[in-house]
């Protein structure tokens, strides 16, 4: 299969990209002029790469490598200061670049193609990355009914693993306490969160990809796409804390909720699993995998 991926330089992209061309299939690589390649190391060395820095490059690229699925994980989160414009730009607009490209390479034949979307779980309410993401969703819900590129919308719960950016909650959580960091601040930690591994995401999305499965699927189709289970935040951070042994202090209510905080994140895996696709790694399994993954050799896990 020809695999287009976008956001191939990060956490998730990266993992699915080592996966995909192990996996045998022909893909390429759309990134930024100026993205790392480190997390993928060798394996970039087989795959077509496309820095593009305008809407004409990016529409030459696709045009070129003719993909039969586009993978969308590329996103803005604006954890870097970047305004409304910018997240409306990565998170919405290139996404509509994209449908605009692969419409226009399977014009005239009986494809259509296939644009997966690594969507937020989150409401749209919550912040202005759910809310730009949950924009384009409905633009390629509404293109696929009108007859344009397929759309598999997945609506993504918390996803950690080694590797992970370092403003992610999850990964400061793992980090504070494996360096015995003497406090760390926290909510009340009532909040339910999913959490899924991202060895799991992977093997979702490439589950989703064989063509018995896409067959199953609606032309405009979303699907839920976490572990199915809702610990407590608190339960997390302490599950963390006692696998590494950590000194560190954990503060609970010492940082108040945000406004409009999610209090219950739980993905619905009735159709994945209808799908013949199930979770693998619970959360201490995940987290034991994580801190192994990121450990130097000389430290040991209970």
């Amino acid at each position: 299969m020809r695999i287009l991926l976008t956001g191939g330089s990060g956490f998730l992209g990266s993992a699915l990209a080592r996966q995909l061309h192990a996996g045998g299939h022909t893909l390429s690589l759309l990134l930024r002029p100026r993205s790392s390649l480190a997390r993928l190391g060798d394996a970039a060395a087989g795959m077509a790469i496309g820095r593009c820095a305008s809407d004409g490059d990016i529409l030459a690229f696709v045009a070129a490598q003719r993909p039969d699925v586009v993978l969308h994980t590329a996103c803005c989160y604006g954890r870097q200061g970047e305004t409304a414009l910018q997240l409306l730009d990565a998170n919405l607009r290139l996404g509509v670049l994209l449908l605009q490209a692969l419409q226009a390479v399977h014009a005239g034949t009986a494809q259509r193609g296939l644009l997966v979307h690594a969507a937020s779980a989150l409401p749209p309410g919550a912040n202005a990355y759910a809310l730009s993401k949950a924009q384009f969703a409905d633009w390629g819900r509404a293109g696929a009914l009108a007859g344009g590129p397929r759309f598999l919308n997945l609506l993504l719960q918390h996803m950690y693993g080694p590797g992970d950016d370092a403003g992610k909650f999850s990964t400061q959580v793992l980090r504070a306490c494996r360096s015995h960091q003497p406090v760390l601040a926290l909510t009340a930690g009532t909040q339910r969160r999913d959490f899924i591994h991202v060895d799991d995401v992977v093997g979702a999305i490439d589950w989703l990809l064989q063509p018995a499965v896409q067959a199953r699927l609606a032309d405009a189709d979303a699907l839920d796409l976490g572990s199915g289970e809702a610990p407590t935040v608190r339960h997390f951070v302490e599950t963390v804390h006692a696998l590494t042994a950590s000194r560190t202090r954990l503060d609970f209510g010492a940082i108040p909720y945000r406004p409009n905080e999610a209090m219950h994140c739980q993905a619905d895996l009735t159709r994945l699993r209808s799908l013949g696709w199930t979770p693998r790694l619970g959360l201490r399994e995940g987290l034991q995998q994580t801190l192994r993954a990121e450990t130097p050799p000389c430290e040991t896990l209970p």
